[in-house]
């Protein structure tokens, strides 16, 4: 079996259509922006698996800027005024060589509010947090699972990784720059327990929260392709919320913020879904796709339109490579995520 990981630039290719890179958009006013699927952190419930020690993993993605930015134009102005820019992904945001130019070009786009992104932040240093400052960058959530040491260390299954790192940084943040952190740690019944109350105390403490809630706690839910410890069950969301009220008395501050929408998210139209679930098309494979057997490939009738062109996963047991043709029927297009199984192929 072929063990080694290849990484594909990818430009000249849909930007809509898979979760490895580009745009995801879920009928809100809210658009996700995945520039690329690195990370350098293995977490022991990361929910798609990401890290270098992943096996399962025999690609990763990263996208051409210029590419990114052109798409999300259109996106943008299907959806109109008012549109949040989240940029996150399968990895880790912060390791994008181009983040700051990406943060510039997103703010510049008519109609974009807000432009945030998800992050551990550790791989920051100040200058860069000013750096997004400057560029335009409204909110970072941080995600944060451990103050202690040693279990964060675990927890992110890398002995590297230090949240004082990140707890620092996001306390510069908040205090020297216009940028807001919000922290979001994954509460991972019977492990970090504890660690729950001492994270929302030092986001009281560090003055997080400066125009959105400082705290938002989230439920562990385990994920079929994703990193599942050993011995920790989900809580069902009754109990969830129930632990999250304990700790809002515990701590006399609030964590419960349902029916309140503090970050403005609201309904939008939904992209066009030019293919759907059931469809057979047409496709060419151009590389790998993130997880085994999977292959990226963009369907053979392209119309040189960000908001109509589509990526695809295709799942072959039979290996494929860049330029190979198939005949795929598509079994999953949630969000306009297309999944889809090869059935004949032209090699």
């Amino acid at each position: 079996m072929e063990r080694r990981r290849e990484i594909y630039f990818l430009d000249g290719v849909p930007q809509v259509g898979t979760r490895y890179y580009g745009i995801v958009d879920q009928g809100t006013n809210v658009v996700e922006v995945r520039p690329t699927s690195l990370c350098p952190l293995n977490c022991v419930f990361c929910s798609v698996a990401a890290g270098p020690l992943e096996g399962r993993r025999w690609a990763d993605f990263t996208v051409k800027k210029d590419a990114l930015v052109d798409a999300l134009k259109a996106v943008v102005r299907y959806k109109g005024d008012g549109v949040e820019v989240h940029i996150d992904g399968m990895g880790e945001p912060a390791v994008y060589s181009d983040l700051v130019d990406l943060v510039q070009d997103v703010k510049s786009i008519r109609g974009v509010s807000v432009a945030s992104m998800q992050s551990r932040m550790f791989t920051l240093t100040e200058r860069s947090v000013e750096e997004l400052a400057e560029a335009g960058l409204d909110r970072i959530n941080l995600s944060l699972d451990a103050v202690d040491p040693p279990l964060a260390a675990r927890l992110a299954n890398a002995g590297y990784y230090d949240p004082r790192r990140a707890m620092a940084l996001a306390e510069y943040a908040v205090r020297n720059t216009s940028i807001d952190v919000v922290v979001s740690p994954v509460w991972l019944p019977g492990v970090n327990d504890d660690q729950m109350p001492k994270i929302a105390r030092w986001a009281k403490a560090a003055g997080l929260g400066k125009r959105w809630p400082p705290v938002l706690i989230q439920k562990y839910i385990p994920h079929r392709r994703g990193r599942n410890p050993r011995g920790v069950k989900a809580v069902d969301w009754g109990a969830f919320w129930s632990r999250i009220r304990a700790w809002e008395a515990q701590l006399g501050m609030k964590l419960d913020w349902r029916g309140e929408n503090p970050f403005g998210v609201e309904r939008r139209a939904e992209l066009p879904k030019p293919i759907k679930a059931g469809q057979r098309i047409k496709v060419r494979i151009v590389g790998r796709g993130v997880f085994r057997n999977e292959y990226l490939a963009v369907s053979n009738r392209l119309a040189d339109d960000p908001l109509i062109d589509r990526a695809v996963t295709v799942i072959s047991e039979k290996p494929l490579k860049p330029g190979d043709e198939a005949v795929v029927k598509v079994f999953e297009d949630e969000d306009n995520i297309l999944m889809a199984r090869a059935e004949v192929v032209f090699l």
